[in-house]
């Protein structure tokens, strides 16, 4: 037979699929896996429908005022450090621990904080580009946001310390409730009601491993108690009419330079006599020799403070802004220098 020309007819059973025949995937897993893509069409997270999760993620950390709460982390991490070194004890985990939650209650105090300073912010030409006042992100998320984070704080204080918790929960109340809802825009005492929550985070860092009453940890708390109002106020003097636009009563608002700088002289030369009292207390950790070196260090630190005011007090107009740029000095160098000569305590210091 023969088969040329001869074409199969086709098979009335249907043809197995290969993958081949498949159709191209619809999903772009790139769009997926990329992180950076708009936010849209969630007002409650910003107003600017075209903010990317990670300028998100960047305008809420700045939100929170970071070189704020940075200072007072330090603060706590000398807490930490100083009770941990007269218990002779090497708590890491502890350590980390506490830090991260100092940390998230200072970032959620600042965050709430930032929602009932709202209208004041707006108003002042020196934060009305901060990221509430300028649109770029909701009031919602800075409320719920910092409401979060002191959940949080909170939850994971109660975990180590009762005292810790109570000195936490103690501060953020004071910081957001009595500072910057109730007193902020009342009174002109509203840095002095408020200045307990600058001290809150160091007794929360220090009583997280210890519940024993300690002279030095006191008189640390008082010494940020006292370097507050001289901090605030200083700044408050350089933009006296940006407060005054806002409506906000500060105690230099109310008074003139001078009258103000009268007032700033007592505080200043108190926070020099605590520094003193702290370096001669916390001398007492070690030998003769080395105590009279830390107590020396304090000795200048003070001093150098109460210097810094009288150079003020001579031109506050032109010196003002040196005065609150010692004020952040002081406070670094006070608490650097606990922290560092508190590790050499477990190996150089005396039994008290």
């Amino acid at each position: 037979m023969d088969w040329r020309g001869f074409e199969p007819r086709a098979s009335s059973m249907p043809r197995r699929r290969s993958s081949a025949d498949l159709p191209a995937p619809v999903v772009n897993f790139t769009k997926i896996l990329n992180y950076s893509a708009p936010i849209r069409h969630y007002k409650f997270i910003a107003s600017d429908t075209n903010t990317s999760m990670g300028n998100f993620v960047s305008e809420f950390v700045i939100m929170t005022k970071p070189r704020v709460w940075v200072f007072l982390l330090i603060t706590g991490i000398a807490g930490e450090v100083f009770s941990l070194s007269i218990l002779r004890s090497l708590d890491i985990g502890g350590f980390f621990y506490v830090t991260i939650y100092i940390a998230l209650g200072l970032m959620g105090s600042e965050s709430i904080s930032n929602y009932f300073d709202l209208s004041i912010d707006k108003k002042m030409k020196r934060t009305m580009n901060r990221a509430l006042p300028s649109g770029r992100m909701s009031p919602k998320v800075a409320l719920y946001g910092g409401l979060i984070l002191v959940a949080i704080t909170l939850i994971m204080a109660i975990f180590i310390s009762v005292l810790s918790f109570a000195f936490m929960a103690t501060g953020i109340f004071d910081y957001t409730i009595i500072y910057s809802m109730l007193t902020k825009k009342r009174t002109s005492w509203n840095i002095i009601l408020g200045a307990y929550s600058g001290g809150a985070p160091l007794l929360a860092g220090f009583y997280a491993f210890t519940s024993s009453y300690n002279v030095v940890a006191i008189l640390m708390f008082l010494t940020i108690f006292i370097w507050t109002p001289l901090h605030i106020w200083s700044l408050t003097i350089r933009y006296r009419d940006d407060y005054a636009t806002a409506a906000v009563p500060m105690l230099p608002v109310n008074r003139t330079t001078r009258e103000s700088m009268r007032i700033l002289f007592p505080i200043a030369l108190l926070a020099m006599m605590i520094t003193i009292l702290t370096g001669l207390e916390f001398g007492y950790y070690f030998s003769f020799y080395v105590g009279l070196v830390i107590f020396l260090v304090y000795l200048m630190l003070g001093v150098s403070l109460l210097i810094s005011y009288f150079r003020a007090l001579t031109d506050p107009d032109k010196r003002i802004m040196k005065l609150f740029v010692s004020t952040n000095i002081f406070i670094g160098i006070f608490f650097a220098f606990i922290a560092v000569f508190s590790i050499l305590i477990p190996f150089i210091g005396v039994v008290r």
